[in-house]
């Protein structure tokens, strides 16, 4: 039994995370996430001050360090907490409302996708930056995870070195 799917509001999660055809086609975006929901979100991420507050959502702590390797810099991202899993990075972001997440899809408890539609789910004014880094980047995963609200999904073995290029343009620190 340990090996069947976890269906979460219609998305498939671990174990089956990592089969295309268990990703179920999550629902459309809700009405009014369209165009001026995002303009907003681009002005809010352009007016932070200070270092962005960013959460690393990742399970292996040799890329945990790479990734903080990769993000911070003093006085313009600082890593504000690491989770391992799904339940420990939900807690984290109620609790730091971080100005970006960088989101592993394979967690050692739970899901990346579990965590986007948590976030999906609070309706928030201003969505933080949610960047996917994931050893698995396959169409149907990035399609699932777009629609759960991601802005960026990077394939950890090629896209890494995009990712600073990335947080610096969505908070205008270019």
């Amino acid at each position: 039994m340990a090996d069947r799917p976890t269906i979460v509001s219609g998305l498939t999660t671990a174990p089956a995370l990592l089969d295309p055809a268990a990703v179920a086609s999550p629902s459309a975006p809700e009405p009014g996430a369209g165009v001026g929901a995002e303009a907003a979100n681009v002005e809010a991420r352009r007016r932070v001050e200070g270092a962005v507050q960013v959460l690393l959502i990742e399970d292996l702590p040799r890329v945990q360090q790479i990734l903080r390797d990769v993000v911070e810099e003093p006085s313009l991202y600082e890593v504000c907490a690491v989770a391992d899993g799904e339940a420990q990075a939900i807690a984290d972001f109620d609790r730091l409302q971080p100005h970006a997440v960088i989101i592993d899809l394979k967690l050692r408890q739970g899901s990346g996708l579990g965590f986007l539609q948590a976030v999906r789910a609070r309706k928030l004014a201003v969505q933080p930056l949610l960047i996917v880094i994931t050893n698995h980047a396959l169409p149907v995963l990035e399609t699932a995870c777009r629609q759960a609200g991601a802005d960026h999904f990077l394939d950890k073995s090629r896209d890494l070195g995009r990712l600073r290029g990335l947080m610096d343009q969505a908070f205008g620190r270019a």
